[in-house]
């Protein structure tokens, strides 16, 4: 589950003369969550023992709706992409 806040605000004021505000995205702040497949494929390196290198890539892929009248289009909305490197390092594993 992706917990999302959202917040719409307006740096300066709009002139209703020229402009014409559209029904969405509304001003204010909103939480909605969703449902999401997280996704991963990844590798790992030994160092020595108990030491290891590796690197991933992570994404969550929508799978459900999240109706809130913040979001102005839905179907634009990016795709979270994660390269993640570290070390791992195994105490007590007996060896």
């Amino acid at each position: 589950m992706l917990f999302t806040r959202a917040e719409n605000i307006l740096v300066s004021s709009i002139d209703t003369a020229l402009y014409a505000l559209r029904p969405t995205p509304q001003l204010g702040k909103d939480d909605f969550k969703r449902l999401t497949l997280d996704l991963a494929l990844g590798t790992e390196l030994p160092l020595g023992p108990n030491f290891y290198v590796y690197v991933d890539v992570r994404t969550s892929i929508p799978t459900s709706d999240y109706p809130s009248p913040l979001l102005h289009n839905k179907k634009h909305v990016p795709l979270p992409v994660m390269l993640n490197a570290g070390m791992r390092i195994l105490f007590g594993s007996g060896e």
